[in-house]
């Protein structure tokens, strides 16, 4: 009977996603939005269909890595390399200015400094999965405005994952120096082989795959490489979702046109699993009390305003069309904002309250973005 529930999940799970992007194609609103809001409809916030499960978080992780793989897969190794520096920098100031302002609100509205620095950390690191599917949908993969974008996202992760482990050695009582330092040598080390030597390994690992005479031999070497860089990435600290999408730069250096038709089914099973997942963990009932739902909208508005203004910053010498869309492409916090929350609840570190506050922001920036980005795209144009 277990496993009869789990397939009745999924076939709820993936008929209400398909309805209501459908539903929300037809309003002329981002279908996104659409998978967002059945599962909130299908969740706890709402008609309790569906309750989560391991088995569901699995295939929401799933689903957010064969987004970022077939994101991957548009983009030119040589295209993230030319942007390197000016995604680096996007990236340090998006961190550098929510975070700082995020801090001192906090303080003034008299909470602990430790709860002060989760929440400011929750703010640092942009949810790629998000914008990736609002890319992806608005078919403008191949800007300069959307190439910035993931390239500072996934030095925004990288940013990230150093505060979370100064952050979290300071709830310790001291920070780990030697570790933050030693998961930055990992970090660059495996960069400096992705970028270094993965176009050149993939070409080799083909044509041996080729010569052994398998079916399907891309087939095999793209999952191979989607599954064990995210896994890499995964145990270095880092979001698997980046392990994905270099798993795809690498494939795409094959320059096989039909890469992208082979993943498409499998695009369209997988992804809206992320999408609803993030809707079921809505939990309206949370900010019933006045006073943290003030102290939850100015958190927010800091959120919002904070990557706005420092990732737009970061892209000022694109001009001022690639420093808007840069700007709103990088204020989700989707997953990444809960995963803090959540090791702050745990760790003892910070109130329900606080919780409450860190998911209030995640829900408003992730439902956010999607409508900005497409109003901005239709209306004042992408370079």
């Amino acid at each position: 009977m277990e496993h009869a529930g789990i397939l009745l999940s999924l076939f709820i799970i993936f008929i209400s996603a398909k309805l209501f992007n459908y539903l929300f194609q037809k309003l002329h609103l981002p279908p996104m939005i659409g998978e967002i809001a059945a599962g909130l409809l299908i969740g706890a916030g709402g008609l309790h269909l569906v309750r989560e499960t391991p088995v569901l978080d699995a295939f929401s992780e799933l689903g957010a890595m064969m987004l970022l793989f077939v994101v991957g897969l548009h983009t030119r190794l040589k295209d993230m390399l030319r942007i390197g520096l000016p995604a680096t920098i996007v990236a340090t100031l998006g961190v550098a200015v929510p975070m700082v302002l995020g801090y001192f609100f906090i303080l003034a509205t008299q909470h602990r400094g430790i709860e002060a620095l989760f929440l400011a950390t929750a703010l640092v690191a942009t949810s790629v999965g998000i914008t990736a599917r609002v890319l992806k949908d608005l078919q403008i993969g191949h800007t300069v405005s959307a190439k910035l974008i993931l390239g500072a996202a996934v030095a925004d992760d990288i940013l990230g994952l150093l505060v979370l482990a100064a952050v979290t050695g300071e709830t310790n009582g001291h920070v780990d120096v030697y570790k933050i330092l030693s998961l930055l040598v990992i970090v660059v080390l495996f960069l400096a082989g992705v970028f270094l030597l993965g176009g050149r390994s993939v070409k080799l690992l083909k044509g041996r795959l080729e010569r052994m005479k398998l079916e399907k031999n891309e087939f095999i070497l793209s999952m191979s490489l989607l599954l064990g860089l995210s896994f890499l990435t995964s145990f270095i600290g880092m979001a698997s979702i980046v392990g994905a999408f270099f798993a795809g730069l690498l494939m795409a250096e094959l320059e096989d046109q039909h890469l992208g038709d082979m993943f498409d089914s499998i695009y369209e099973f997988l992804v809206p699993f992320f999408f609803v997942m993030i809707g079921m963990k809505i939990q309206p009932g949370l900010l019933l009390n006045r006073g943290i739902l003030l102290i939850a909208a100015v958190y927010t508005l800091i959120a919002i305003a904070g990557k706005y203004l420092g990732c737009g910053l970061g892209a000022l010498r694109y001009g001022p069309r690639v420093m808007n869309f840069v700007g709103l492409g990088m204020i989700p916090r989707g997953e990444v904002g809960m995963i803090v929350a959540l090791i702050g609840l745990n760790m003892g570190v910070i109130s329900s309250s606080a919780y409450a506050i860190i998911i209030f922001m995640v829900v408003i920036t992730t439902l956010l973005t999607p409508f900005a980005l497409s109003f901005f795209a239709r209306h004042g144009g992408v370079q």
